[in-house]
């Protein structure tokens, strides 16, 4: 079935079911409009004519949203008199979804209603979160086992020995290593307090003459 209507001071051809872009109307979006000037139905091969309107006739629609229309360029022009002129122009629309067309003495038509969603199953809890029991193992390994006996696959895993590190730091010397030879300390006291150097140290010969003269 279909309809032509007028408002706006024009005519369209609608369909239920279908979006139309009409001029503005007074209405909020989401709100339903009823178009009552009907000229012309048809529906199956019969047709109904208004004169002008068919009386009792409507079609019923749902404001999907106020929008404006693409700019439109007027440009006015006047030769020999320099007079030019440019302005923009944007219409203001209403875009409606046709719901319903009531014609007196047919079947009214009315645009199908949405499916409703299918319902969808919810998984086991062994199937959504991977939970078995483990209460055995979990006792065996020294821990406690959850309130009703149900551990998470994925989530339980038996404590794992981690090696040590080794410390950080200097190193210790080595045993065999071997402390650097002080010469000076290469010396043995002996009788009378004479201090005589070790074998193989260099003696230093004391400086000829007094303090404060010339060497002889």
């Amino acid at each position: 079935m279909y309809a032509v209507i007028k408002t706006g001071g024009k005519q369209y051809k609608v369909r239920v079911g279908e979006t139309i872009d009409v001029e503005k109307l007074a209405a909020e979006e989401g709100a339903q409009v009823r178009l009552d000037q009907v000229l012309l139905a048809a529906n199956d091969g019969a047709v109904a004519y208004g004169h002008p309107v068919i009386e009792g006739a409507a079609v019923t629609a749902r404001v999907a949203r106020q929008y404006k229309g693409p700019k439109l360029i007027v440009f006015r022009y006047k030769s020999k008199s320099r007079y030019r002129r440019r302005t923009g122009h944007r219409r203001q629309l209403t875009q409606l979804t046709i719901q319903a067309i009531e014609v007196p003495g047919w079947e009214t038509a009315t645009a199908p209603s949405p499916p409703a969603p299918a319902a969808q199953s919810v998984p086991s809890a062994d199937v959504s979160t991977g939970e078995t029991t483990l209460v055995g193992a979990v006792e065996e390994a020294g821990g406690v086992a959850p309130p009703g006996g149900r551990v998470s696959t994925w989530a339980w895993a038996a404590p794992e020995s981690q090696p040590v590190p080794p410390a950080t730091g200097s190193a210790a010397p080595p045993d065999d290593g071997l402390p650097p030879i002080n010469p000076a300390a290469q010396v043995e006291e002996v009788d009378g307090g004479a201090i005589e150097p070790a074998p193989g140290a260099a003696i230093e010969e004391p400086p000829q003459g007094l303090p404060g003269q010339g060497s002889a």
